[in-house]
């Protein structure tokens, strides 16, 4: 299985056929748009920073509404969750899609989740191997929350994502400020690749992908 980050809360994901495009982002985020052709685009809500299908390339499934989707050896589920701590009515609502992909890693995208999830959500989210999580606040939780958050799931790969970085074209927090909780942590250029017998041995092992 390999991961890729294209920045801001974008990964593509590779597993046996599947080439699966998280929260495509348009130019104005500041980032360089990828040039890919993915089977499946997941959208967490739909703000220009997350819903830039229009900006890939191919045919592919977009998958942008809470629910159950089954697409042979990917399995999608789309928990409802909000972009704010006020149930939405600040900024809308938000998706967390939990994954199941053909090598039967299950992998969940937390979106712009902007509140602390609550004891249901955590029952549906029990047996990750990896989270994409944002950590930098501003606009969703905080590096405070999200550490919370992982260290109750105990997932075993840790993708942070939506935090400041040279190319964001607006403010948001700092990556050290959820990197500085854990002890196991990887810089990664181009691709991270792993087996699932292997990723499996990690304890919420940070993969800090390099730009």
């Amino acid at each position: 299985m390999k991961f890729w980050w294209f920045g801001h809360s974008s990964f593509a994901i590779e597993d046996d056929g599947i080439f699966l495009v998280t929260d495509p982002f348009d130019k104005s985020v500041g980032y360089p748009i990828p040039n890919v052709k993915p089977t499946h685009v997941t959208e967490s809500h739909q703000h220009f920073d997350h819903n830039a299908h229009n900006l890939l390339r191919g045919n592919f499934e977009v998958i942008k509404e809470p629910g159950i989707y089954n697409f042979g050896t990917l399995q999608i589920e789309g928990i409802p969750s909000y972009h704010d701590e006020e149930k939405g009515a600040k900024r809308g609502p938000n998706i967390i899609f939990k994954m199941k992909f053909p090598s039967s890693m299950t992998v969940a995208h937390f979106g712009d989740l902007g509140h602390m999830i609550d004891e249901n959500t955590f029952k549906k989210l029990e047996n990750l191997d990896a989270v994409m999580i944002p950590v930098g606040g501003v606009f969703t939780i905080d590096a405070k929350q999200a550490t919370e958050i992982v260290n109750r799931l105990k997932p075993h790969l840790i993708f942070p994502m939506h935090y400041m970085t040279k190319y964001v074209s607006f403010e948001l927090g700092k990556l050290e400020n959820f990197t500085s909780s854990f002890k196991d942590i990887s810089n990664v250029k181009g691709a991270f690749e792993v087996k699932l017998e292997d990723m499996r041995k990690f304890d919420r092992k940070v993969v800090i992908f390099e730009m």
